[in-house]
């Protein structure tokens, strides 16, 4: 979209960008959203001491304070865009043409040109406006929540609604969605960088000068109840939130070579104009009528309407991604994922259901066991809901009443780096510490023989080869409750979370496309193998490293193994961000899945940052793509959307500037020959009509091909716009096109002496020929005969139609013989035409089959 407000201000005949995306918003503003099972644990925990506001304060309070927003920057009015429309190089172009016209008194010519303008600056307005309304829409698809404790009950509230006085419940990941202070804390960190500037996390507590919490700060770790004081721009963001508003889009990689390209374009054509200038100059022709004729000639010969329809490109891209339920934050993202070369990417949620179920236990006392799993659970994940949902069918305690009768007094919780959470509690007269984490973590804090545990290291792993996920739970009620050693064994818990529908297909054709698929997992070893032997993969040693091997091996040393490692199990959040950097120095384009607060930098320095759509605050600040679906199958597809795009930028801007230099050498031509001028000026600008028209934007409308995902994926980083074959195919269409052109105008204005119906038939063909061959466009590797779905892009027949419609209508209205001084032509003027443009289309399929042949 940036494109349409920025550099490009050109004629487009439709408005595209909010037809594709309206349905899509309007489905996923609905259906996109997070929903976390209400916590009875917190409900009952904080109910006792934290009842939060009735709901009846709620409407009194938002009537005085407003809503808990920030402002943003409005859009632009509409008559700002309007305006912006004439500060454009084409329209200086223009209105100088204009002027040129007015003084040799060409007043047709001067309506015409004045057509022309009105048509840029009205498209350029109907297009620009819409894109501001679809980036606003698309804004608010991901509307921020929080936890709130209303009427003594935890609720999800979007985060506008809070109110001073609310009580919000804050977690690991959390982005602190107003300023307040702390009423309950445990074990709190929280990163401040975004007020301070620095990076080093502080550590928050409810006692006085370390309770205060600000807006748009971030929990690190911990838990606790933040009491709302100030909302919106009473907030200290808000305070600052005029330069936070200022939305800086800046350009991406694609976007830079675009503008070079077309920098470099101009200054060609504007040199070949200049030359032809002075050529007539030299001849002795008129002055005015020849600088009016260059200026014409390099506008009608620039592609203008390029960046619209790379914008349009894009749009569609994005629309089709987010059919397919993924959301993509940027531009940059939609290219660099047509050159995803490795994705590395968790299992679970991702590649399994996320459906979880607990299918075996194994306790040694499983009161304590199950107390465990009742007061050591949020309920904000599927495995803890899973775990909840077993101790409410065993029915042999009541977790309400375990509970009601419980009062926590230390609180670690579950962290990916340390694999366990912890929790000390009160139970009438008892203090307990209570653990849950991976069984090799917990083992390594319990008390027992060394045969003891073989016998349940062995049960782990045959839970494991099932490919089952393992919990460990263990308690201590002596000595410092905080020490991690002298726990009590309480066993295991297995969970099985089947494979994804489609999984193992997704993972086939991202293999098929060249793109390594590495799983980056926190599980345990035996039960990622499992699932990966279930998902296809064929596992040996050497295909495999865990955590602990992970950590002491060198960064230089990880690059002669990681090509053939496909696992890298029981993983940190910090070793993930290893794996990135090693594969972005080998030069690979890396998409990294990720979705708690540890997992930010590793999303940040890769390629593509993926996030589940419930992943942290922090993590889909840092990710480029959030996964509706939090399904593996939706990174694929958008990998095949971005190769989608990079195919038809790589088409339109070929095909556009093949018909730009046509134009140059059929005029420049003739200048050398000394024959008059084959084209006059209302006549470019009825071709720049036409061949700067829907055809070549609509052209980026083409579908996927079948072979799309076949072959490894280029970087788009390197790889330039145009290739070796498509800057011969370029040269080969313009080359004939213009002679051939400069032929036909020859043959009947020298040998039947009819300038008008030499000009009527250099215009014509010029126009037809780039109707025609627009086809073979369409598929770039195979023939025109072989092309998939040939007819599926029904917009590009629209468009062909139309410019049929202009180019007869200027030859059969006499009206318009009049202004653009062309002739009515016979069936005989008719063949060699669409005799060239047979040819122009055969030279066209002769050098893709020439390419096919090398390849």
């Amino acid at each position: 979209m940036v494109l349409v407000g920025g550099w490009c201000r050109r004629h487009y005949p439709f408005s595209l960008v909010s037809h594709f995306f309206k349905k899509e918003i309007n489905y996923f503003a609905v259906s996109y959203k997070i929903f976390f099972r209400e916590s009875l644990f917190l409900n009952m925990l904080y109910s006792s001491v934290v009842e939060g506001l009735k709901e009846n304060q709620i409407a009194e309070i938002r009537a005085k304070f407003g809503e808990n927003a920030l402002p943003v920057k409005e859009g632009p009015f509409w008559y700002s865009i309007l305006w912006s429309q004439f500060k454009s190089p084409l329209i200086y172009v223009l209105l100088f043409v204009a002027l040129l016209s007015i003084i040799l008194q060409e007043y047709l010519d001067t309506g015409l040109i004045l057509v022309v303008l009105l048509i840029n600056v009205l498209m350029g307005f109907y297009q620009e406006f819409n894109a501001h309304r679809t980036l606003a829409a698309l804004r608010r698809l991901l509307k921020p929540k929080t936890f709130v404790i209303r009427d003594s009950q935890r609720k999800e509230i979007e985060v506008k609604e809070l109110v001073p006085q609310d009580m919000v419940i804050l977690a690991s990941g959390d982005r602190i969605p107003a300023d307040g202070r702390l009423v309950e804390a445990s074990a709190m960190i929280v990163n401040e960088a975004i007020l301070t500037g620095e990076e080093e996390a502080i550590s928050k507590s409810i006692q006085a000068g370390s309770n205060i919490l600000f807006m748009g700060t971030t929990v690190l770790s911990g838990r606790g109840i933040m009491e709302v004081e100030k909302i919106g721009q009473g907030t200290q963001m808000g305070q600052i939130s005029q330069s936070l508003s200022e939305i800086v889009e800046t350009e991406t990689p694609l976007q830079k070579k675009l503008g070079i390209f077309a920098r470099n374009l101009v200054w060609i054509i504007l040199s070949v104009s200049l030359l032809i200038f002075i050529i007539g100059i030299l001849k002795q022709e008129n002055v005015l009528q020849m600088l009016r004729f260059s200026v014409i000639l390099a506008m009608a010969a620039i592609p203008e309407a390029l960046p619209i329809a790379i914008t349009v490109i894009l749009a569609l891209g994005i629309r089709r991604i987010l059919k397919r339920n993924g959301l993509v934050k940027k531009l940059l993202s939609i290219e660099t994922l047509g050159s995803t070369s490795v994705i590395c990417t968790d299992k679970t949620g991702t590649l399994t259901e996320n459906v979880m179920k607990v299918v075996e236990v194994d306790f040694v006392d499983r009161e304590k066991a199950l107390v465990v799993l009742i007061l050591n659970n949020e309920q904000k994940s599927n495995l803890e809901i899973a775990l909840w949902d077993y101790v409410k069918k065993v029915n042999q305690l009541e977790p309400s009443e375990i509970i009601k009768s419980t009062q926590r007094i230390y609180d670690e919780p579950f962290d990916s780096e340390k694999k366990y959470s912890l929790s000390v509690v009160q139970r009438g007269p008892k203090t307990a510490a209570l653990m849950m984490g991976a069984p090799e973590i917990v083992l390594g804090f319990c008390d027992l023989p060394e045969k003891e545990k073989k016998v349940i290291l062995d049960k782990f792993e045959e839970w494991a080869n099932r490919g089952l996920r393992i919990l460990a739970l263990a308690s201590k009620e002596e000595g410092n409750l905080k020490e991690k050693n002298g726990y009590f064994w309480l066993g295991l818990v297995g969970i099985e979370d089947p494979i994804r529908s489609g999984a193992k297909e997704s993972i086939a054709i991202a293999q098929r496309a060249g793109i390594d698929i590495k799983i980056v997992t926190g599980d345990y070893r035996k039960t990622a193998e499992r699932v990966m032997e279930g998902l296809g993969f064929k596992l040996s040693p050497a295909n495999v490293l865990e955590g602990k091997d992970l950590e002491i091996l060198s960064e230089k040393n990880l690059k002669e193994k990681i090509k053939e490692i496909f696992l890298f199990a029981r993983v940190t959040p910090h070793q993930k961000l290893k794996i990135v950097r090693v594969l972005q120095e080998q030069g690979e384009v890396v998409a990294m899945t990720g979705d708690g607060v540890n997992d930010a930098p590793a999303l940040k320095k890769s390629d593509i940052g993926v996030v589940v759509g419930d992943a942290s605050d922090v993590a889909k600040e840092a990710g480029d793509l959030i996964l509706l679906d939090s399904n593996f199958k939706t990174i694929v597809a958008a990998c095949e959307e971005g190769r989608l795009i990079l195919a038809n930028v790589k088409k339109v801007v070929g095909y556009m500037l093949s018909n730009a230099f046509a134009e140059i050498i059929l005029i420049f031509g003739a200048m050398i020959l000394d024959f008059p001028a084959p084209l006059i000026v209302v006549q470019i600008l009825w071709i720049h009509l036409i061949c700067d028209g829907p055809p070549d934007i609509i052209l980026g409308f083409e579908p996927k091909e079948k072979d799309l995902m076949e072959g490894k994926p280029k970087d788009i980083q390197k790889e330039e716009i145009l290739n070796k074959t498509m800057k011969f195919l370029i040269f080969a269409i313009s080359l004939t096109t213009g002679l051939l052109s400069l032929g036909l105008f020859w043959y009947y204005y020298n040998s039947i002496g009819n300038l008008e119906l030499a000009r009527t038939i250099a215009f014509v063909t010029i126009a037809i020929v780039s109707l025609v061959y627009i086809f073979s466009f369409k598929n770039l590797k195979k023939s025109i005969f072989a092309t998939e779905n040939f007819f599926q892009n029904k917009y590009l027949f629209w468009g062909v139609a139309y410019g049929f419609l202009l180019i007869f209508a200027a030859v059969y209205i006499p009206f318009l013989n009049q202004v653009l001084k062309t002739v009515p032509l016979t069936f005989s003027h008719w063949l060699p035409v669409f005799g060239m443009a047979i040819m122009v289309t055969l030279i066209v399929e002769i050098v893709k089959f020439l390419e096919r042949s090398r390849s």
